[in-house]
């Protein structure tokens, strides 16, 4: 035990001192960050309206030249679009009087500045509006990007520390483990620990980053039933890769399919979708996406750990015969 708590201690100290580790590491981060700008600023360049069919031609002429108007030819079309990932209030004329329509959850005062536009704009008086507690829909592009910086949050640290691996194996230093005290399963678990620690901290920051403070116990959950997942990663890397120029290639190839698979299934028939069940990436994607959603993400995660279990006890097998590394001595 306290060879591989030395270990442990030993790979943070290699990851800190690897400019390139440290900036896989910030990575998801700097992207969560990058992501509340780009749709901070998309929602805030200007001020945006929805009006339906029902709003007579010349009080729309009059909205138009204060506000971009996005049209909409019935009043579900209309609540649809209110209901999107950004704030935009719906106009629309119910009994005679022109109302606001709003999701419910838009920052403070919004209502009340676009009940102030509108009436400015039609000159009638105090405008009406209904707030609608609605379930929100965020856009497709939307929901994709949060979930691929979570991904690759998850990812990270298996990336990481499958780097240092190659750093041993390059060094000739796996092979001294190999004949050390230590066994093959502590050397697994001096791997697997410190990219179990890096993925928590990087989906909680990214969740932090993004305003999701709420659901970062599910996210930590997520990163905790992704330990096999990580596994694989690492030694996958250290597997192919007999140094860093190889680390680079193998990086290239590994970082899309684990990226990709998931999401890809967004894009594929439902009635396909069986042949995705037996990969762990693609129940982390479904989890993710349920946690965003808002929804119960258990059965994924449960299949998260049996999936990525038998993966990752296939991976260990060629890896143990690539490195010549006995499992059992």
């Amino acid at each position: 035990m306290k060879s591989i708590i030395m270990t442990i201690a030993r790979e943070l100290k290699l990851i800190f001192r690897d400019g390139l580790t440290i900036y896989l590491t910030i990575s998801p981060a700097v992207l969560a960050l990058i992501f509340i700008m780009v749709f901070g600023s998309v929602q805030e360049s200007s001020i945006s309206l929805a009006v339906d069919k029902s709003l007579p031609r010349d009080s729309v002429a009059k909205l138009e030249a204060v506000a971009d108007i996005e049209y909409f030819d019935d009043l579900e079309s209309l609540k649809e679009r209110v209901r999107g990932a950004d704030s935009i209030a719906g106009v629309t004329l119910q009994d005679g009087d022109i109302r606001l329509i709003v999701e419910g959850n838009e920052a403070k005062g919004f209502a009340e500045a676009r009940q102030q536009l509108v009436s400015a704009a039609l000159a009638a008086g105090s405008v009406q509006y209904t707030t609608e507690t609605v379930e929100a829909q965020a856009s497709l592009a939307y929901n994709i990007s949060m979930a691929c910086i979570y991904l690759l949050a998850l990812f990270i640290g298996g990336a990481s520390l499958g780097l240092n691996g190659v750093n041993e194996r390059e060094s000739g230093a796996i092979h001294a483990v190999s004949i050390s005290p230590m066994t093959l399963w502590g050397y697994v678990v001096s791997k697997i620990i410190p990219s179990l620690l890096f993925g928590m901290i990087g989906v909680s920051a990214c969740a932090l980053i993004m305003g999701r403070v709420s659901a970062v116990p599910q996210f930590l959950l997520l990163a905790l039933c992704s330990i096999f997942v990580s596994g694989i990663i690492i030694f996958l890397i250290i597997t192919f890769a007999g140094n860093q120029i190889a680390a680079v290639g193998v990086l290239k190839i590994v970082m899309p399919l684990f990226l990709v698979v998931g999401i890809s299934s967004v894009f594929i028939p439902e009635r396909w979708l069986f042949l995705y069940y037996v990969f762990p990436m693609y129940w982390q994607y479904a989890a993710v996406d349920r946690v965003i959603a808002n929804g119960n993400p258990a059965f994924p995660l449960v299949m998260i750990l049996t999936t990525g279990f038998a993966w990752f006890i296939a991976v260990m097998i060629i890896f143990t015969k690539k490195v010549k590394m006995k499992a059992w001595r």
